[in-house]
């Protein structure tokens, strides 16, 4: 599919800067990271929502203001393809060390609103206060709550992002059939995503008598599967910027009725967080929700034993949506807090809803489904069975 159409991105690109005129402001600049990063960048998501850009390994600026706009790519390798693919853009190249210069020239001394700066290399963001081109606001909150309402566009390429996720998950049993390294049934699942039109694919795949963490990489993920393995799959791929995510658990054989009791408890959580996706409601009860439902008798039995992820996140043109995500705590790190700041529920957000037990020597349980919040019951993007899996 297709990316949106160019007058989606200027329609945009009109509405920030309109708020950025409200604050007596007439130029915005853009600095993103290509999205070789995955998610562990929230500036490139900025970026592909106003331009449609992916400058992949390179930074890039782009530079708004009234009835212009400008594409900066910090790689001459990457000039090519924004002229070809970006042409509402004036692309050009200008090596990261001009960037200063470059926006001084182009701005002349006029003040502007600054977007994903909070990621720019330090050494770029002191070049530009040296030569006096200072931000004069940020514009990161405006633009999240820009996007926090997913329009038609958005949501036709989360659907697409979906739908490759289930493939994957279909694909699963027979990789684990193979009977290869979990990291080689990676390759292969996160190869067929590619060529399925994901412009970004990374998974996880634990398989193990007691799955104990997400395992991404090779060297934690040579492990051969096994009759009597515990699996635990989740996916994060991309569709022209837009993400989808999920994850499914089973077992390799029959499963244990300790790892069935862990099941429970996150398929439990899943629904009353997935019961909490209401419009008008506060976000945070969703996660209130569901750590509501882990305070079991499991927990108490279990106190000290744990490891866990984020129960949720937004999800869209970020695998973390600014904002959207705050209410979710990162649990994997002991002293983490929720970020402040809440947000009203309402039709069009899109949640990813994971929640996850990793208990110390007897197993864990993730269960991950794409949420949709609609006038009524929310939806469910991902369409393959959320129902513990047996595989041969």
């Amino acid at each position: 599919m297709a990316g949106p159409a160019p007058h989606i991105f200027e329609a945009r690109r009109e509405a920030l800067l309109a708020t950025a005129q409200r604050e007596g402001v007439s130029n915005v600049v853009i600095f993103g990271f290509g999205s070789a990063l995955g998610a562990g960048t929230l500036s490139h998501g900025h970026l592909r929502f106003f331009s449609g850009w992916d400058g992949h390994e390179s930074l890039s600026l782009l530079v708004l203001g009234a009835g212009v706009s400008q594409l900066i790519v910090g790689s001459p390798f990457m000039l090519a393809l924004a002229q070809a693919t970006r042409p509402d853009l004036n692309a050009r190249y200008v090596h990261p060390t001009g960037w200063p210069q470059a926006l001084r020239d182009g701005l002349g001394g006029a003040a502007f609103a600054a977007l994903g700066f909070g990621e720019m290399p330090a050494q770029i963001e002191k070049s530009l206060s040296a030569l006096g081109v200072i931000p004069a606001l940020s514009l990161d909150e405006a633009a999240a709550r820009q996007r926090l309402v997913k329009d038609a566009a958005s949501l036709a390429l989360m659907r697409e992002a979906a739908g490759l996720c289930d493939e994957l998950f279909a694909r699963l049993g027979a990789e684990l059939a193979a009977r290869r390294p979990a990291w080689e049934a990676q390759l292969n699942l996160e190869t067929h995503a590619r060529r399925q039109g994901a412009d970004y694919c990374r998974t996880w795949l634990t398989t193990a008598p007691a799955a104990d963490y997400p395992r991404y990489w090779p060297q934690e993920a040579q492990r051969t599967p096994e009759r009597g393995d515990q699996v635990l799959f989740g996916i994060a791929l991309t569709v022209e910027g837009h993400w989808g995510h999920g994850i499914r658990m089973g077992s390799i054989g029959p499963q244990r009725s300790t790892h069935a009791a862990l099941a429970r408890q996150v398929e439990a959580m899943l629904k009353a967080g997935v019961s909490a996706l209401r419009p008008g409601l506060p976000l945070a009860g969703v996660e209130a929700a569901m750590e509501d439902v882990f305070a079991s008798r499991l927990a108490r039995e279990n106190a000290g034993r744990f490891r866990r992820f984020r129960n949720g996140h937004g999800l869209g043109a970020s695998y973390e949506e600014p904002l959207a995500t705050n209410p979710f705590r990162q649990h994997f790190d002991p002293a983490a807090q929720a970020a402040p700041g809440d947000i009203t529920l309402a039709p069009g957000m899109v949640f990813e809803l994971h929640p996850n037990i990793f208990v110390s020597d007897l197993g864990g349980a993730a269960l991950g489904e794409m949420m949709l919040v609609t006038d009524e019951e929310p939806e469910f993007l991902l369409r393959f069975p959320s129902t513990c899996q047996v595989w041969e």
